[in-house]
């Protein structure tokens, strides 16, 4: 019997993998697969411990090609964002990874991408600006509230030109400073940046666990704000009480 679906199973159907001793059928395994990259969550761990499967088994598992190249791309992503050479076009939609060193004194790079070009810095990250110092980072208290909200045309360092319409968010992953964009249709506030694979907040843009919406800090899994104080002292209260 395979301990995630429940069902009997031939021996044939459980899949012997190096990573762990624990067992699934073949079938649970690659929807279990499918879920985990589709949500950026690689490295993958065993479905029932905190074991890493190693990248053999999980090409083992997987028979989609696309799935297969979407868990390497990520793999290697992990592995840039770990040097702290590298830096990340700021273009929306390329993502491509610059490794530069010794650019403290030139610091313009260029985005090697096909189609792409864009020049940017090395400090600030942002597009190249010759003239200009860098400017900040945007912090989380300036993002939290949504004044990042883009709502003109933004003209790009190579040319050219954006669109952002009113129902999408721009904000900034607290650990790679990418920028990750959620379109306003309702979803939860639980992000993982596709770059560093971080798991974020996005009301108050801090790192997170899974029992982040469950605790004090006033973020809620659904919304557009975090509750307010008195809210939070009330929460507290229920919890204390119903304990």
């Amino acid at each position: 019997e395979c301990p995630l679906c429940l069902l009997p199973q031939p021996p044939e159907a459980f899949p012997s993998l190096a990573s762990c001793d624990h067992r699934a059928c073949q079938a649970c395994l690659e929807q279990y697969l499918h879920i985990a990259i589709s949500e950026n969550r690689v490295p993958v761990a065993c479905p029932h411990c905190p074991a890493v499967l190693q990248p053999a088994d999980v090409h083992q598992l997987l028979a989609e090609p696309a799935l297969r190249v979407k868990y390497e791309e990520f793999l290697l992503r992990r592995l840039l964002v770990a040097d702290p050479g590298t830096r990340w076009c700021p273009a929306p939609g390329c993502s491509y990874a610059v490794i530069a060193y010794g650019c403290a004194e030139c610091p313009r790079l260029t985005c090697g991408h096909e189609g792409c070009g864009t020049e940017f810095c090395y400090h600030c990250r942002q597009p190249w600006h010759p003239d200009a110092p860098c400017a900040p980072v945007p912090t989380a208290p300036s993002l939290a509230s949504g004044t990042a909200q883009l709502t003109q045309t933004e003209h790009l360092a190579h040319g050219e030109t954006l669109a952002w319409t009113e129902t999408e968010d721009i904000k900034v992953c607290p650990h790679c400073s990418a920028f990750i964009m959620k379109i306003n249709d309702g979803s939860c506030n639980r992000m993982s940046c596709t770059v560093c694979g971080c798991l974020f907040c996005w009301l108050c843009l801090q790192e997170i666990s899974d029992v982040h919406f469950l605790s004090p800090s006033g973020c809620t899994f659904w919304g557009k704000r975090p509750w307010s104080w008195s809210w939070r002292i009330l929460w507290q209260l229920g919890v204390v009480l119903g304990a």
